[in-house]
């Protein structure tokens, strides 16, 4: 046994033995092996595990099937499998409306934050399926997506076409709705406003729309119907101007050719 010395204590330490530092695991042959593997694959729920689970079955199969004894890190995967199995499914009616919004923004929210994104797959592919309920309890046991469900439920605040103060960079301007769309990242309604100025006449995407007075929901064709006039408006003042210059001008020329002096007769050559 090492013995140490430091200036004020000394001590002892036992020798380092491998076998104490090792993972104790229940020993497992071939036949148990072969049992359970056959028993997960006729699970009615097989077919519900992701990709990776399920070829890591065929994988153990066939490696038991050749007389190979599973190591410790593929009995407990396997274990991790069968817990999955047995857990009990959640519930999941269709024809509860409840439900169905539900699950639809789970799919929706998971989509874009990047997280439980196999169970998203399984239940994008299969309109009926839903994960084991402690797992659903899980995905849904945090205060974002829950506040995010509440919101999008409610629908967006404003319409398209409707009137609005949008605050751009921190400056109000008289916009008009173009388009809506859902954010699961900013968990909120966005806004694509066209601006009525000159200077703001783009649209800015993404842009919150913060309403200080009331909000005057307008008819579109009324819109298009008002540009309409304005352009025509427009295109008669440019005409009409086009005229003054024009007449102008020509008062221009006919005042010059009045004042322009006579031309004196040329005098005629001697013979």
């Amino acid at each position: 046994m090492p013995f140490y010395r430091t200036r004020r204590w000394s001590h002892s330490v036992p020798d380092y033995t491998p076998v104490a530092n090792m993972m104790v695991t229940t020993p497992i042959d071939n036949a148990a092996a072969k049992a359970r593997i056959d028993a997960v694959e006729a699970h009615e729920r097989f077919s519900t595990l992701v990709p990776r689970d399920s070829d890591f079955i065929v994988s153990i199969k066939g490696q038991v099937d050749n007389g190979r004894t599973p190591s410790d890190a593929q009995v407990s995967w396997l274990e991790r499998i069968e817990k999955r199995l047995a857990t009990v499914p959640s519930a999941f009616d269709a024809n509860d409306a409840a439900q169905v919004a539900k699950r639809a923004y789970t799919i929706i929210h998971y989509k874009a934050t990047g997280y439980w994104l196999n169970v998203v797959a399984a239940m994008d592919a299969d309109a009926t399926y839903l994960p084991d309920a402690d797992t659903y309890d899980r995905m849904w046991a945090n205060k974002f997506i829950n506040a995010g469900f509440k919101r999008y439920s409610a629908g967006a605040k404003f319409g398209a076409g409707d009137m609005v103060k949008a605050k751009i960079y921190g400056a109000k301007h008289d916009g008009i709705i173009a388009g809506i769309k859902w954010s699961s990242t900013a968990n909120n309604w966005l806004y694509d406003t066209l601006i009525l100025a000159g200077l703001y006449t783009e649209s800015y995407a993404g842009r919150n729309v913060e309403v200080k007075e009331a909000d005057i929901s307008i008819d579109r064709a009324a819109i298009s119907a008002a540009k309409k006039a304005d352009k025509e408006a427009e295109k008669v003042a440019k005409a009409e101007e086009k005229a003054r210059l024009k007449a102008e001008k020509e008062a221009v020329k006919a005042l010059a050719a009045v004042n322009k002096p006579a031309r004196k007769p040329r005098a005629k050559k001697s013979a």
